[in-house]
């Protein structure tokens, strides 16, 4: 699912700059790239043609009290019970690495811009959400329902410790948090057939 979010993410913010800048120099394919931005041998592997470079780099858990199971119908009697939807939080990371400084500026504050516009993204609104997951030998599991972001402020001691992490010197670039809450298993037990259902109206 992790996968399907980032490609998904790429592909709307690539088609949102060639858009919104309307240039030749920014066409399809040439915008944004995910991808490590350092190689296992710790050789820098950055485009110099190339715009946008986004790489992961944290996950954690997003835990919040009142987390219930649900449940989805497995007949027209009996449903499966499912444990919470898991919510992670990635911390992407987006770097301009443009030959030229000012365009990498440039595209910095069209990242910022993209996610100004479209804080969140769900299936309802954005059907292509699930696209990468849609494949032949799709995996429930892979599919997602929900990503929501914010801007992720850093201090200068945390700036050095990511890029030392890294292994690189420091490029233009802007951090975000992308909170992602998908079903993480949709194999459920089969609960007892539900023959009363009671209610109160407040």
């Amino acid at each position: 699912m992790i996968r399907t979010a980032l490609e998904f993410l790429r592909k709307e913010l690539e088609n949102y700059i060639v858009e919104r800048e309307q240039d030749p120099s920014y066409s399809a394919g040439t915008v944004v790239e995910l991808k490590p931005l350092a190689l296992p041998n710790g050789n820098i592997n950055l485009d110099d043609n190339m715009h946008i470079t986004m790489m992961l780099v944290g996950v954690e858990e997003l835990r919040r009290e009142g987390k219930r199971p649900y449940f989805i119908p497995a007949d027209s009697q009996s449903f499966y019970r499912l444990q919470p939807p898991v919510e992670l939080e990635l911390t992407l990371l987006f770097v301009a690495n443009n030959k030229h400084y000012e365009t990498s500026l440039r595209d910095l504050t069209d990242v910022a811009a993209f996610f100004q516009a479209n804080p969140v993204f769900d299936e309802q609104h954005y059907p292509g959400l699930n696209e990468f997951a849609k494949a032949p030998d799709t995996k429930p599991w892979q599919l997602i329902d929900r990503l929501s972001f914010r801007l992720q402020s850093l201090s200068f001691e945390q700036q050095n410790n990511l890029w030392g992490m890294l292994g690189a010197k420091y490029l233009p670039n802007i951090v975000y948090k992308m909170t992602l809450l998908s079903v993480f298993e949709t194999r459920g037990e089969k609960s007892a057939n539900i023959t009363e259902v009671n209610y109160k109206e407040n």
